[in-house]
Order: C-alpha cells, then sequence, then structure tokens
C-alpha cells in the first residue's frame, strides 16, 4: 500500500522538522545570553526577538504533534483493508462439525494482503457482520489514504426470537470498533475530508456449511 511507504516518511519529515526547529532555537537563545553577558547591544528590539522566537517554538511544536498524529494514524489502519473493486474483503465460512459445537470462521485481509483468522463459536441460527469504511477525500489518495475497511463485530441471533434459552449476543473481531473510526466520527464536523460509515450485512445461515467471499457493495457488506 502507498500509505505504507509515504505516511510514515511525512510524519518522519516532520518531526525532525520540528526537532530541528527547536534545537536551533535554544543554540539561538544560548549564542544571545552570551552576547548579553559581554554588554553588548541589540541589533533589533526585544519585543521583536521574542515574537520571532514564540512563533519558532509554536512551528515547532505543532510539527512534532502533525508526526504524532500522523504516526497514529498509520498505526490504526493496518487494521483497515484497503477497497478495491472487485477484489474481496475476506471470506466468511460455517462448519457444522459432527460432534461438538459449529464454528464460524472468520478471515479478513491487512494492507499486506495477508489473512487474519478468527474462530468463533456459532451458539445460534442466524447472525449479521458489522463493520466501518472509512472514506478519504480524493485529494488524500496521494498520500495513500484510498478507502478502507475494517470488519468489526458479529452479532448472533436465535431463529426464534421467544427462545428462553438463546438471546442475541455480539462479538468483537479483530479488536472491534478502532479509536481512528470513532475519533473520524465524532469529530466529522471538523473534518470534512474524511467520511465514515457503519456497515452491514443482512442476516445469515449459521446452520449449514459453506465459504463465502465478503464484498462491499452499494453501503452494504454483502456475502457472494
Amino acid at each position: 500500500m502507498l500509505s505504507e511507504a509515504i505516511l510514515p516518511v511525512i510524519a518522519t519529515a516532520f518531526f525532525l522538522t520540528g526537532v530541528s526547529i527547536l534545537v536551533f532555537l535554544i543554540l539561538n537563545i544560548f549564542r544571545a545570553m552570551r552576547v548579553d553577558f559581554r554588554g553588548r547591544r541589540h541589533a533589533s528590539p526585544r519585543l521583536v526577538v521574542d515574537l520571532r522566537r514564540a512563533l519558532a517554538l509554536l512551528g515547532a511544536l505543532i510539527l512534532i504533534a502533525a508526526a504524532n498524529l500522523t504516526f497514529w494514524v498509520n498505526g490504526q489502519l493496518r487494521l483497515y483493508s484497503p477497497v478495491m473493486p472487485g477484489v474481496p474483503l475476506g471470506t466468511i465460512s460455517v462448519f457444522n462439525l459432527k460432534t461438538g459445537t459449529p464454528r464460524l470462521v472468520c478471515t479478513s485481509l491487512d494492507r499486506q494482503g495477508r489473512e487474519a483468522l478468527e474462530v468463533f463459536p456459532v451458539q445460534d441460527a442466524l447472525f449479521t457482520l458489522q463493520g466501518e469504511r472509512i472514506q478519504w477525500a480524493p485529494s488524500l489518495r496521494f498520500f495513500g489514504l484510498d478507502d478502507h475497511f475494517k470488519l468489526s463485530r458479529i452479532e448472533f441471533y436465535p431463529r426464534n426470537p421467544s427462545d428462553p434459552g438463546h438471546s442475541t449476543f455480539t462479538v468483537d473481531v479483530r479488536q472491534g470498533s478502532t479509536d481512528l473510526f470513532r475519533w473520524a466520527r465524532d469529530y466529522k464536523k471538523w473534518f470534512p475530508f474524511v467520511h465514515v460509515e457503519s456497515v452491514q450485512t443482512g442476516r445469515n445461515d449459521a446452520t449449514c456449511e459453506y465459504s463465502r467471499y465478503l464484498y462491499l457493495d452499494s453501503g452494504q457488506i454483502v456475502v457472494r
């Protein structure tokens, strides 16, 4: 993925630039102190010098903060899969074991195309898959910020809702909802260049064996 290469480079450049400004500012202050000790007259008004230093300090802190934010976004995106037309986002399989509890096997792809597999016991007859989609503005694609998706939860339902022995329950997939998704959703008014949405499937049968691919289509997770 492009973001694997570009985002860390950008973050490193921000951080090194901010640190360089801080070092230069400290050296400048020490140099000014030595000049003061020798009793030399200032070439420019003191207020102007202090204002320049304050602006330099502010710029350095902003760059370092931007670097940390970029590192954080890059780290969070490792749990997401890039959304590409016609390319499955993972698979879902149901295995009805002859002895023991049936198993629901969920696989999803990371940004390197490697599969992450999780196995869940099937205690009820129906289930839905829920996920998170993050859509970045086209202007950010140069930085590798394409659309990303993460499968986050599986919700199980009894076939008969009135059955007292079974009730609806959910399990997290790959750590559940991420900080990046919640952060982008909660502060969406301040960040119009990113759009987040929750997507899910319809109810799927968990009583027979099958293995199918997962796709995104028209704002829903589609099982084929």
